[in-house]
């Protein structure tokens, strides 16, 4: 008997009240994929981690112009090494200015990634599908049975 599919969300970081331009190219691209693009304000984005069903987290973040740049070091980035401790969450973060300060930090947990702009969204979207099925497909292919058990100390 087949599992009924489930809903796979992508998950948009807003930094303002109105949605960007790159937030409705990217809900096209990955529509056509049958991912779903939320978006999701910065202090949402704590209790989502602790309350979704979800296995695997996707947030993308757009930083295009200086007030963007702004309001990101303002709001995301003093969060963003808390919430990158938990790794369910994955953030990829599209910039077009050079990489944050903290990025040695964030890439030793490898559930941060950061791309430049300028980018195809198309094939940026067909790869994060395909990250996001890959992430799936590992936590559901595991070995059945439990470990195997260990000689004690014999004295």
């Amino acid at each position: 008997m087949k599992q009924p599919e489930q809903t796979s969300f992508i998950f948009y970081l807003t930094l303002e009240e109105d949605l960007p331009k790159t937030f409705y190219v990217f809900n096209h691209y990955l529509k056509e994929l049958g991912l779903i693009l939320v978006p999701v304000r910065i202090d949402q984005l704590q209790s989502l981690v602790n309350s979704t069903e979800q296995t695997q987290i996707i947030v993308i973040s757009s930083v295009i112009d200086a007030r963007e740049l702004k309001l990101y070091n303002e709001k995301v980035r003093g969060l963003l090494k808390y919430v990158l401790k938990t790794k369910r969450l994955t953030f990829m973060h599209l910039s077009s200015f050079s990489r944050v300060n903290d990025f040695k930090l964030y890439s030793m947990q490898k559930n941060y990634y950061f791309m430049k702009y300028p980018l195809d969204a198309a094939l940026l979207s067909a790869k994060i599908a395909r990250y996001y099925e890959l992430k799936s497909e590992q936590n559901v292919l595991r070995w059945p049975g439990g470990k195997r058990g260990g000689v004690g100390a014999i004295l």
